[in-house]
């Protein structure tokens, strides 16, 4: 699972900060995702659970999952609900779709206790 990786990074990011800031623990952290990257809320937060033992700071911490809605727009303009890349238009066909939100996993806040 490639999540563990990118969540594991995410972790070193939020220590970096908080070892900055002389914490003495992270009480919680909040992700942004998107599902069309293949990123599911239960593989995000599996390996935040593997990745958080082994962090002195966060290994009490909880996870906020924030997933964007899986929205797609197409070379003409239209935008719809997508589950999966690549996918099709449903108004007029076209294979030539992106993602509109964001498709990486994201550090959006945490909290620490000083």
């Amino acid at each position: 699972m490639h999540e563990v990786a990118l969540v594991r990074a995410i972790v070193e990011e939020v220590e970096k900060q908080a070892t900055a800031k002389k914490a003495r623990r992270v009480n919680w952290l909040k992700i942004r995702f998107n599902s069309l990257t293949s990123h599911s809320a239960d593989h995000v937060r599996f390996s935040f659970d593997i990745t958080k033992t082994a962090s002195p700071l966060l290994k009490d911490a909880t996870l906020q999952l924030h997933e964007l809605a899986p929205l797609l727009r197409c070379r003409g303009g239209h935008e719809f609900a997508g589950h999966h890349l690549p996918d099709v238009c449903p108004k007029c066909g076209s294979l030539e779709v992106k993602p509109v939100n964001d498709t990486g996993l994201v550090l959006e806040s945490f909290g620490i206790e000083a």
